[in-house]
């Protein structure tokens, strides 16, 4: 039987660094990871020399979601705030359910989004948009986790004041 093949969006970029923690987590001990970054630019290197598979693609393309979820049986799905969030999430609920199989899909959401409602969703256009893609994913019937952190405690700040 061949070990699950995890796919993480979001690798190159900074949401919080969870992205690149799941891989460096996965990796420890020795888990296939497929990164998914949107630039093949000097972010993606630390991916490979963590022994992660770096593909190039978009998540707003559904070629570029389905040639990144070929083989996949679990998936991170992060991504920075972006206008085109809640295409990403259809692009992906879509070529998961066309092509996927997937065990479960991880989604980093907002701790905000377990306090909101359709008419209670007017905080930020990000809430908003995290609030109506959960519903997308949910509605997919595809396995869903939604994480929702309250904050990254990564941030030297926190860090300095921490007690352990």
């Amino acid at each position: 039987m061949t070990a699950p093949l995890y796919l993480i969006t979001g690798a190159g970029g900074g949401t919080g660094g969870v992205s690149r923690q799941v891989i460096e987590i996965l990796r420890g001990p020795g888990h296939r990871v497929r990164a998914l970054v949107h630039h093949d630019d000097s972010r993606a290197d630390p991916l490979r020399e963590l022994g992660a598979e770096v593909v190039v693609g978009d998540l707003t393309v559904p070629g570029d979601v389905v040639n990144a979820l070929n083989g996949v049986d679990r998936m991170f799905f992060s991504m920075g705030v972006s206008p085109s969030y809640l295409l990403a999430t259809a692009v992906i609920c879509d070529a998961a359910l066309e092509y996927g199989g997937l065990d479960v899909l991880v989604n980093m959401s907002q701790m905000t989004v377990s306090q909101m409602t359709l008419t209670s969703v007017g905080e930020s256009d990000q809430h908003r948009l995290h609030y109506l893609a959960e519903h997308v994913l949910n509605w997919s019937g595809l396995p869903v986790v939604h994480v929702r952190p309250t904050a990254f405690l990564d941030n030297p700040i926190f860090t300095l004041f921490a007690v352990p």
